[in-house]
């Protein structure tokens, strides 16, 4: 889970590990049990997995696995380590990993990154997740793609989605992205009426242009502050920005 799903291996290619710890674990009872018929704790099927381990993990010190009073306390764990931190640093060799894939395997390694899979709901709490976001989350973790390549957004109806529904994350049509843009504004509104600076929500611009130049296409800014500095109004505007999307680079210029 911690890589995704990306260390679910055949049984075929986790056989070795799976025997040798499974041996290496239950030595007290096989002795118990082979105590009066004259067979070798180390038999030549367990000799045989335990090559086989030599040969995959070549770093790892396997010595203490070849005798039973110096086996590790937790075989199972220690070798299911040893073999995700193998299949996590051959990833790079064996599959041809875009910047993305990259990417997204280093968050899922994080710590907490894939916790939400063995979290309890509580519904009367509002600590549920339905279907849908269950298995959208489990598809982005996954790199499955969602949708296919440019379609438009039912939401703005403007921007085309990516197969990954990024997109959607910070969609500025969503209820949820207006209303924070919403609040910070009237957060603001309430400081400045507090201070006691006059000030104008949603207000026009229409002043600001050359008459000559016709009607104004400027949109209504978010606040007007009323002879703010140097007895000059300001016009403040908010600009949510996704951390999925970016900042644009030409910066903004004051005038």
């Amino acid at each position: 889970m911690r890589l995704g799903g990306l260390d679910l291996l055949s049984a075929r290619d986790v056989a070795a590990y799976a025997f040798v710890a499974s041996r290496s674990q239950s030595w007290e009872l096989q002795d118990h049990i082979l105590r009066n018929s004259g067979v070798a704790n180390i038999d030549p099927d367990y000799a045989s997995a335990l090559e086989r381990l030599y040969e995959s993990l070549p770093d790892f010190d396997l010595g203490g696995f070849s005798n039973k009073d110096t086996t590790p306390k937790k075989p199972q764990k220690t070798l299911a380590n040893a073999l995700c931190c193998r299949i996590a640093q051959s990833l790079g060799e064996d599959f041809h990993l875009s910047p993305r894939q990259k990417a997204v395997i280093e968050c899922l390694r994080r710590p907490h990154a894939q916790d939400f899979l063995t979290v309890i709901p509580i519904e009367g709490l509002g600590q549920r997740m339905s279907a849908v976001e269950y298995q959208s989350i489990l598809k982005y973790r996954l790199m499955i793609p969602m949708f296919p390549n440019d379609e438009t957004c039912p939401v703005c109806r403007k921007a085309f989605l990516d197969k990954y529904g990024e997109h959607a994350l910070h969609c500025r049509e969503l209820p949820g992205f207006k209303y924070r843009h919403d609040f910070v504004r009237d957060a603001l509104m309430d400081i400045l009426r507090r201070a006691g600076i006059s000030a104008k929500k949603e207000a026009p611009v229409n002043f600001l242009t050359d008459p000559s130049e016709g009607r104004s296409t400027l949109r209504p800014t978010d606040l007007l502050v009323f002879g703010w500095e140097g007895r000059k109004h300001a016009c403040v505007n908010l600009t949510s920005v996704s951390t999925l999307a970016g900042f644009r680079e030409n910066g903004f210029v004051a005038g």
